[in-house]
């Protein structure tokens, strides 16, 4: 056998075990499990797994064990709740919660929605902190939780009535104005009593900045021992020698509070009014929104 035909045999043989070799999909080493080969025109895609698990926007608030913690409302609720609709829920110059029908039936997206949002017409406040509030959405749901706890249990015994607390003697005719409040800590108005101001903001910043002390949208000061009017002064009202008719008055008077701070007369108040702008706590912008905030809460239209 010639050289020439040993190279064409073994070209040959080469040609077809290359060819097998090919006609056999996903050839794998010995021992390992073959890929699967993908049947005809099949192309790999994310998109019908995207299409099963839609990304949740919005979401409806379900007030439940998974994502809510009835033993962290307690707390929340005694603090914050309880002055108004009583420690143990059965109400004092607010509904009862205790065995509530509103409780029972609302749901949680309404339950959820009155304590943040509050309820029109009424003293129920805003308690969410973007609504200027002091809580958190957790927080919120929480509370919600808790409530669920006060539901199907016994009555509570009647309650003896507290004597109405005495009004204050208005001033007669023609008696001088008096002064109006000033902080323990000196200083003129800032930049900002004279700044257009915008409530929006100033609402989100009291809930994240001031409501912790004087209460969702300023209705309720919170407990200061050892000051002499034993709370934290409400600014909804606020004291009537600060709030004037005249916004621009009106905000030079909240702004002194703000920009310098003050101290509650008393023997040592644990609590105190920190100097917002003097120490550049906030800036001059956002001390203006939160003036703009307080005196609408007050009634009067700021056009400063």
């Amino acid at each position: 056998m010639s050289t020439r035909t040993r190279l064409t045999i073994v070209t040959t043989l080469s040609l077809v075990f290359l060819l097998s070799a090919c006609g056999s999909p996903n050839p794998q080493p010995v021992e390992l499990t073959p890929i699967p080969t993908l049947a005809s025109a099949e192309t790999p895609t994310l998109i019908p797994v995207l299409q099963a698990t839609p990304i949740a926007t919005g979401a409806p608030v379900t007030i439940s064990a998974g994502n809510a913690d009835a033993a962290l409302g307690a707390p929340i609720y005694l603090e914050n709740c309880s002055p108004c609709h009583a420690d143990q829920g059965q109400g004092v110059d607010a509904p009862a919660l205790r065995n509530s029908q509103y409780i029972q039936t609302a749901g949680d997206r309404a339950i959820f929605d009155t304590i943040a949002n509050g309820r029109s017409g009424t003293a129920m406040p805003a308690w969410l902190q973007a609504n200027g509030g002091s809580l958190t959405n957790a927080e919120i749901a929480n509370v919600a939780a808790y409530l669920y706890t006060l539901q199907g249990v016994s009555p509570l015994p009647s309650a003896t009535p507290m004597p109405p607390e005495p009004t204050e003697t208005p001033l007669p005719p023609g008696a001088p104005t008096p002064e109006p409040a000033r902080p323990s800590n000196p200083g003129a108005s800032g930049p900002a009593a004279s700044m257009p101001g915008d409530m929006n903001r100033g609402m989100s910043a009291f809930g994240l900045y001031c409501a912790a002390c004087h209460g969702p949208e300023g209705v309720q000061g919170i407990p200061n021992p050892g000051s002499d009017d034993g709370s934290v002064p409400v600014l909804n009202p606020i004291d009537p020698t600060i709030a004037n008719l005249d916004p621009k008055i009106f905000a030079a008077n909240v702004d002194l509070f703000i920009e310098h701070g003050s101290v509650s007369a008393g023997p040592s108040p644990l609590l105190v009014m920190p100097p917002f702008g003097d120490s550049r706590l906030l800036t001059e912008q956002q001390i203006a929104d939160l003036i703009a905030y307080i005196v609408h809460l007050n009634g009067v239209d700021e056009t400063r």
